[in-house]
């Protein structure tokens, strides 16, 4: 089998993975973006649909001035066959801390969250063969960080430890620990972890006990996975893993792992990749220990039929991976007949609150994109358009809006605290086409007006790349927004198509 990583592409970091029969369900962390924790569906590990988010409602996720990259940390998920549900366990950060969700159906409705008296982060169940559970997260705010995590036997009706939390193995003595995973794998309970940091030194490391609160021995080949001295790879960053075993007896392991278009730059995120597991002494090795790479060989006869080409007018509504910056103020978004209408409010993507904004994450390095939107502000700055969006101080804007009483149309450039007027033209007509076309290291604006074509100029990838900023856990999205900088709009916003190419898997290269 012949597939093309990452098989989800764009900003789905920290993926965790289970089954249930011939069903592969994957879920990935969101940070600020609201509905939080998508989540996927496969029959074959390489073809994924999105099929919903396992929180949508605020009362599971509450991200009320929640700062950049907080918010939802790195959740897993698990089939516990003793009661037949589904446990998505994670944690709001700043928020409440480590709770879990259940569901029968994971495409449906999920519980409220269950609260657990744990600190860390990077929450996961064990369920034993016993019908017992176990949970375990990052132990670094308990005082006891080179312990490594604290595992216990839980109640999974209340979120109780039924005895105190012990801690495990703590990784080979890299930095930030994270990422606990425990599977039973014949005899052997193998504890699986992250370190190094999620940035260059990442990697997956490994140990094993007969028993699951027993001494664990490292793996003699650690680390199991990492980039850390392939500097020139146009993949790294490798870490942060899970293990799953198809049911033809293949064991496999998906990650993270970003894109560099550089060395040192990537804005389109940390994505989902996946490797074929080898064993090794009793030790699962992924990819064999050789590099990641974009186009891999596995066992399996499965067909990859990755498109990530889009269009929408959003008349049928708005579809599973547009997301909102924190939870959307009621009115601000809504889909209808016309398309889609935003209701600018008085915040700014250069806020930390929730401004009228609906995204979907860029996921090739070459595309193309085009926004049709009718905007005829009648208030001096009201404002509309799309944004090429990393955060609050990271994100390329092309818009209308209305200054001195007449319309223009603007190409911004907000990075760090400069804010850059790149552009500035006036506008005739209230109806315009804005299209972008990127490739890894630029993006180029244009605008089409009264069926001509202007270009207003062209930024650099690396202005909305994690390592231009403050270290950040996203990605970039195409973005639609309105604002009334500082008070309500009295002009709605009207996008009437979004459409999105991407370039970047060629069939030849398969």
């Amino acid at each position: 089998m012949r597939y093309h990583n990452p098989i989800i592409p764009g900003f789905y970091p920290d993926p965790s993975i289970c089954k249930k029969g011939d069903d592969y369900y994957l879920v990935t962390s969101s940070f600020e973006f609201f509905p939080g924790v998508p989540i996927f569906h496969s029959k074959d590990l390489v073809n994924w649909k999105q099929i919903g988010h396992c929180l949508t409602r605020k009362s599971q996720l509450d991200l009320d001035k929640v700062p950049c990259s907080k918010g939802i940390y790195a959740p897993t998920i698990r089939y516990n066959p003793h009661d037949d549900l589904f446990y998505m366990v994670t944690t709001n950060v700043g928020k409440g801390g480590n709770f879990y969700v259940t569901a029968k159906d994971p495409a449906g409705e999920w519980s409220d969250p269950i609260w657990v008296e744990q600190g860390g982060i990077d929450p996961s169940f064990f369920f034993d063969d016993d019908g017992n559970a176990h949970f375990i997260s990052n132990a670094r705010d308990r005082g006891v960080h080179a312990a490594g995590f604290l595992c216990a036997p839980i109640d999974l009706k209340t979120g109780k430890f039924l005895r105190p939390a012990t801690p495990l193995w703590g990784g080979i003595g890299e930095n930030a620990p994270e990422a606990p995973h425990i599977y039973k794998i014949g005899d052997w309970y193998y504890q699986m972890i992250a370190e190094g940091g999620t940035e260059l030194g990442h990697m997956v490391t490994i140990a094993r006990s007969r028993e699951l609160y027993g001494k664990y021995e490292s793996c003699p080949y650690n680390p199991i996975l990492t980039h850390r001295n392939r500097k020139g790879d146009i993949i790294q960053a490798t870490g942060h893993a899970d293990l799953i075993e198809d049911n033809d007896g293949n064991w496999w392991a998906v990650f993270l792992g970003y894109r560099q278009t550089h060395q040192y730059f990537h804005h389109l995120g940390r994505e989902t990749f996946l490797a074929p597991v080898t064993w090794r002494d009793g030790w699962p090795i992924i990819n064999n220990g050789e590099p990641i790479r974009l186009v891999m060989d596995g066992p399996g006869s499965a067909v990859q039929t990755l498109n990530t080409n889009y269009e929408t007018d959003f008349t049928t509504g708005i579809g599973l991976d547009w997301v909102y910056l924190r939870n959307p103020q009621d009115g601000a978004c809504e889909a209808g007949p016309e398309g889609l209408i935003l209701r600018g409010n008085a915040y700014t993507l250069s806020d930390t609150a929730n401004p009228a904004f609906l995204g979907i994450r860029q996921r090739d390095f070459s595309n193309q994109v085009e926004v049709d939107l009718t905007f005829s502000p009648v208030m001096n700055y009201e404002e509309a358009g799309f944004s090429i969006y990393y955060k609050n101080d990271a994100h390329l804007d092309i818009y209308v809006s209305r200054i001195n009483h007449e319309n223009f149309l603007f190409f911004r450039k907000v990075v760090g605290e400069i804010h850059h007027e790149a552009a500035r033209i006036p506008l005739s007509s209230d109806k315009l086409t804005i299209r972008v076309n990127a490739d890894k290291l630029e993006y180029k604006v244009y605008a089409i007006v009264n069926q001509a074509e202007i270009y207003l100029g062209k930024a650099l990838t690396r202005y909305v790349s994690t390592e231009a900023h403050e270290l950040g856990f996203t990605g970039v999205f195409y973005a639609l927004y309105a604002t009334g900088n500082g008070r309500s709009c009295e002009t709605e916003a009207l996008f009437t198509r979004f459409s999105y190419q991407g370039f970047d898997r060629d069939d030849t290269c398969l």
